[in-house]
Protein backbone atom coordinates (compact mmCIF):
# COMPACT_ATOMS: atom_id res chain seq x y z
CA UNK A 1 0.00 0.00 0.00
CA UNK A 2 0.88 3.88 -0.47
CA UNK A 3 -0.93 6.22 1.74
CA UNK A 4 -0.52 8.89 -1.03
CA UNK A 5 -0.42 12.71 0.37
CA UNK A 6 -1.02 15.34 -2.81
CA UNK A 7 0.34 18.69 -1.64
CA UNK A 8 4.08 18.51 -1.84
CA UNK A 9 4.12 15.23 -3.32
CA UNK A 10 2.40 15.34 -6.90
CA UNK A 11 2.41 18.87 -6.37
CA UNK A 12 5.05 21.70 -4.99
CA UNK A 13 5.61 25.11 -4.13
CA UNK A 14 7.54 25.23 -7.08
CA UNK A 15 4.80 25.11 -8.85
CA UNK A 16 2.68 27.18 -6.75
CA UNK A 17 0.69 23.70 -5.21
CA UNK A 18 -1.40 24.54 -8.08
CA UNK A 19 -4.91 21.73 -7.88
CA UNK A 20 -3.85 21.33 -11.82
CA UNK A 21 -1.56 18.68 -10.80
CA UNK A 22 1.22 20.22 -14.17
CA UNK A 23 4.40 18.43 -12.94
CA UNK A 24 4.47 15.32 -15.01
CA UNK A 25 7.34 13.68 -13.67
CA UNK A 26 5.78 13.33 -10.25
CA UNK A 27 3.23 11.23 -11.49
CA UNK A 28 5.69 8.76 -13.48
CA UNK A 29 7.90 8.79 -10.80
CA UNK A 30 4.28 7.55 -8.68
CA UNK A 31 3.66 5.20 -11.89
CA UNK A 32 6.83 3.62 -11.32
CA UNK A 33 6.47 2.82 -8.04
CA UNK A 34 3.56 0.96 -8.54
CA UNK A 35 4.65 -0.77 -11.40
CA UNK A 36 7.86 -2.00 -9.67
CA UNK A 37 5.48 -3.00 -6.53
CA UNK A 38 2.11 -3.57 -7.11
CA UNK A 39 1.45 -1.12 -4.89
CA UNK A 40 -2.24 0.19 -4.14
CA UNK A 41 -2.88 3.66 -3.90
CA UNK A 42 -4.69 4.88 -0.04
CA UNK A 43 -5.48 8.86 -0.51
CA UNK A 44 -4.60 10.22 2.85
CA UNK A 45 -4.11 13.84 1.69
CA UNK A 46 -7.09 16.71 2.61
CA UNK A 47 -7.83 16.09 -1.01
CA UNK A 48 -9.54 13.23 -0.02
CA UNK A 49 -12.70 15.12 1.43
CA UNK A 50 -14.40 18.15 0.78
CA UNK A 51 -12.76 19.08 -2.06
CA UNK A 52 -14.47 17.51 -5.29
CA UNK A 53 -12.77 19.63 -7.78
CA UNK A 54 -9.14 18.75 -6.75
CA UNK A 55 -10.43 14.70 -6.08
CA UNK A 56 -11.82 14.54 -9.95
CA UNK A 57 -9.06 16.19 -11.34
CA UNK A 58 -6.19 14.21 -9.58
CA UNK A 59 -8.52 11.58 -10.09
CA UNK A 60 -8.21 12.05 -13.79
CA UNK A 61 -4.47 12.69 -14.02
CA UNK A 62 -3.85 9.67 -11.85
CA UNK A 63 -5.83 7.65 -14.65
CA UNK A 64 -3.23 9.14 -17.41
CA UNK A 65 -0.86 7.01 -15.95
CA UNK A 66 -2.89 3.83 -15.53
CA UNK A 67 -3.13 4.73 -11.71
CA UNK A 68 -6.28 4.87 -9.76
CA UNK A 69 -7.14 5.36 -5.86
CA UNK A 70 -7.70 1.77 -4.15
CA UNK A 71 -9.57 3.76 -1.12
CA UNK A 72 -9.72 6.74 1.61
CA UNK A 73 -8.37 7.08 5.34
CA UNK A 74 -11.36 7.63 7.30
CA UNK A 75 -11.80 11.52 8.49
CA UNK A 76 -11.39 11.22 12.25
CA UNK A 77 -13.16 13.96 14.17
CA UNK A 78 -11.13 15.93 17.39
CA UNK A 79 -7.17 16.03 17.67
CA UNK A 80 -6.29 13.43 15.24
CA UNK A 81 -3.60 13.30 13.03
CA UNK A 82 -2.83 12.20 9.61
CA UNK A 83 -0.40 9.34 11.21
CA UNK A 84 -4.01 8.56 13.39
CA UNK A 85 -5.86 8.08 10.27
CA UNK A 86 -3.50 6.14 8.87
CA UNK A 87 -3.70 3.58 11.85
CA UNK A 88 -7.03 3.18 11.59
CA UNK A 89 -7.15 2.30 8.14
CA UNK A 90 -4.12 0.10 8.67
CA UNK A 91 -6.36 -1.79 12.04
CA UNK A 92 -9.59 -1.33 9.50
CA UNK A 93 -7.84 -3.28 6.79
CA UNK A 94 -5.20 -5.46 8.28
CA UNK A 95 -5.64 -8.54 6.11
CA UNK A 96 -5.01 -6.35 2.71
CA UNK A 97 -1.52 -5.60 3.83
CA UNK A 98 1.56 -6.85 4.24
CA UNK A 99 3.96 -4.02 3.40
CA UNK A 100 3.07 0.20 3.56
CA UNK A 101 4.80 3.63 2.57
CA UNK A 102 3.62 6.69 3.58
CA UNK A 103 4.63 8.87 0.81
CA UNK A 104 3.78 12.44 2.66
CA UNK A 105 5.99 15.80 2.78
CA UNK A 106 4.55 16.14 6.28
CA UNK A 107 6.16 14.36 9.59
CA UNK A 108 3.10 14.09 11.56
CA UNK A 109 2.82 10.14 11.85
CA UNK A 110 4.98 9.88 14.97
CA UNK A 111 5.02 5.68 15.10
CA UNK A 112 5.44 5.56 11.27
CA UNK A 113 8.06 7.97 10.74
CA UNK A 114 11.21 6.03 11.39
CA UNK A 115 9.70 3.17 9.43
CA UNK A 116 7.09 3.90 6.62
CA UNK A 117 7.76 7.20 6.04
CA UNK A 118 9.12 8.15 2.77
CA UNK A 119 9.55 12.35 3.53
CA UNK A 120 9.46 14.49 0.30
CA UNK A 121 10.53 18.62 0.01
CA UNK A 122 7.54 20.14 -0.49
CA UNK A 123 9.42 22.46 -2.35
CA UNK A 124 9.89 20.37 -5.05
CA UNK A 125 7.79 17.47 -4.77
CA UNK A 126 8.51 13.42 -5.82
CA UNK A 127 11.62 13.04 -7.06
CA UNK A 128 13.85 9.73 -8.29
CA UNK A 129 15.17 9.24 -5.23
CA UNK A 130 11.91 9.30 -3.24
CA UNK A 131 10.99 6.81 -5.49
CA UNK A 132 13.75 4.53 -5.10
CA UNK A 133 13.22 4.53 -1.76
CA UNK A 134 9.44 3.52 -1.78
CA UNK A 135 10.43 0.71 -3.97
CA UNK A 136 12.75 -0.62 -1.91
CA UNK A 137 11.10 -0.66 1.34
CA UNK A 138 7.97 -2.34 -0.15
CA UNK A 139 9.53 -4.99 -1.97
CA UNK A 140 11.97 -5.37 1.24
Amino acid sequence: MIFLDVDGVLNSKQDGNSIKLRTDSHFRLLQEIVKATGAKIVLSSSWRAGFAKARNTLSNRLGEYGLEIMDSTPVLSGLSCRGDEIRQWLDDNRKLVERFVILDDDDDMEEFTGTNLVQTDSEIGLQEEDALRCIEMLNS
